[in-house]
């Protein structure tokens, strides 16, 4: 099935930082860790007891962090599953909101029910239709099959994450793999991003196994093993984490000197006549000119390389 609506622009999303919802300095102090995006939790960060006051400490913190632009702040809310999400909605739907993350996401139906929570929230709230971002989460079986329609139930889908890693969470409860090698997730991570990617989303994201915390050496291996799948970022759970993802999910300085060098060289033979070149050895051609302007266009979004990944 085509996809048989218009995306609005998706802003690449390298890095996903969660703070507890019940931590209010810990959202204030978030952006100081460099993440593209934050997200704010309602859901398993949070004791069931302290849920409905963690609403308002979550909606003070998107006023304050939302106001600065950057990161861009989510709120993962409970499942509708639950009777909390559209509480959780009303409490926190604002202008600083950029997106909403379901989790345990596992169908169109729920995604629709949340596009028309949304709808009516934002006219509430004075906001553009449309404004806020879904992002579903997939964290099991159910979720894992229906991933292409749940991408496809509205435009708002801008973002698909999936949570596979880890041997007791409820991925690996659902499908009843026991983590070893990787291998038992393989296609799990490759189905998600096919069926992101098939129903236009050009951002899919994953979880990332963390534990041990401080063992970066191994976090920036699992962190390759998903660039490989074809994720463009990952959600994270510790602050040490962010530089080692943004170097392994966002282009190095010497990429981008790679891309703006390969569509120079590309132009100039197009204006010799020619559309294939040869580039640093290899032959290169109007699809490698393509993919490095489009690599180069998303760089501009990352605010490290805002200024050099423009044109010489």
């Amino acid at each position: 099935m085509p996809v048989s609506f218009k995306r609005p622009p998706q802003p690449p999303i390298r890095t996903l930082l969660y703070v507890p919802g019940n931590k209010l300095e810990w959202m204030r102090k978030a952006p100081k860790y460099g993440s593209d995006a934050l997200t704010f939790d309602l859901e398993d960060s949070v004791p069931p007891d302290q849920k409905t006051a963690s609403r308002a400490l979550v909606r003070q913190a998107v006023d304050e962090v939302g106001a600065l632009g950057r990161p861009r702040v989510l709120v993962r809310i409970n499942n509708f599953s639950t009777g909390r999400a559209e509480a959780d909605l009303e409490a926190t739907v604002a202008k600083g909101v950029f997106g909403v993350q379901l989790p345990k996401a596992e169908g169109a139906e729920e995604i629709r029910q949340l596009d028309a929570v949304l709808t009516r929230l934002e006219k509430q709230a004075g906001l553009p239709p449309g404004q806020i971002f879904i992002m579903p989460l997939i964290e099991n079986a159910i979720g894992v099959r229906n991933a292409y329609e749940t991408a496809m139930a509205s435009a708002r889908v801008g973002y698909m994450m999936v949570a596979a890693n880890g041997s007791v969470g409820d991925m690996a409860q659902s499908v009843g793999f026991r983590e070893s090698t990787g291998m038992e997730t393989s296609y799990i991570l490759g189905k998600v991003v096919l069926d992101a990617r098939a129903a236009g989303i050009t951002n899919p994201i994953s979880g990332l196994a963390s534990d041990p915390i401080h063992d970066l050496a191994a976090v920036r291996r699992r962190a390759e093993r998903l660039r490989s799948f074809g994720f463009m970022g990952t959600n994270l759970i510790h602050p040490s984490h962010v530089q080692l993802a943004h170097e392994v999910f966002g282009p190095a300085p010497a990429d981008i000197e790679y891309w703006k060098g390969l569509v120079e060289s590309v132009e100039q033979g197009e204006r010799n006549g020619t559309s294939a070149v040869v580039y640093k050895g290899k032959m290169v051609d109007i699809a490698h000119l393509n993919h490095a302007r489009e690599m180069l266009r998303l760089a501009q979004e990352y605010p490290e390389h805002s200024g050099s990944a423009g044109r010489k």
